[in-house]
């Protein structure tokens, strides 16, 4: 009889040791599921914020009533929609436009608007007070975060 009870008790145990390598093993791969959605979700929007952004730009920049114009706000003001919609990219728009600032061969129109609604977004945090181009108020934007 007691040996009956010892290998009960064993098989007891035995099952309870394979339900929780069972759970452990569902509980691996929920994590690892989600884990990769988070990487995958990430990523796109990522790239979703760069095609938002460049949507937005190419609005206003196309502005036909706005195209003799050396005032660069000329551009933005009848646009000031797609302007905020930049803005609203928060964080993630002021790295993509940075990093598009950093890889532009141009210092144009384009690259103002860039660097204003990096300064815009930044605000307070804003270092650079004085700039005429995109490309001075990368620069100066850079030095200060050495």
């Amino acid at each position: 009889m007691q040996e009956t009870l010892s290998e009960s008790y064993l098989k007891v145990q035995q099952s309870n040791i394979k339900s929780k390598r069972f759970e452990m093993h569902n509980y691996m791969k929920t994590a690892l599921i989600i884990m990769m959605l988070l990487i995958t979700t990430s990523c796109q929007s990522n790239v979703s914020v760069g095609e938002e952004i460049e949507k937005n730009l190419s609005i206003i920049l196309n502005n036909p009533n706005a195209s003799f114009s050396s005032n660069p706000n000329i551009y933005i003001e009848p646009n000031h929609q797609a302007y905020l919609e930049i803005l609203r990219e928060g964080t993630d728009g002021t790295e993509y436009l940075i990093n598009s600032l950093k890889h532009s061969e141009e210092n144009g129109l384009k690259e103002w608007i860039m660097a204003k609604a990096c300064a815009d977004i930044l605000k307070d945090k804003n270092p650079v007070k004085e700039w005429s181009s995109g490309k001075e108020w990368l620069k100066k934007y850079e030095e200060s975060q050495k």
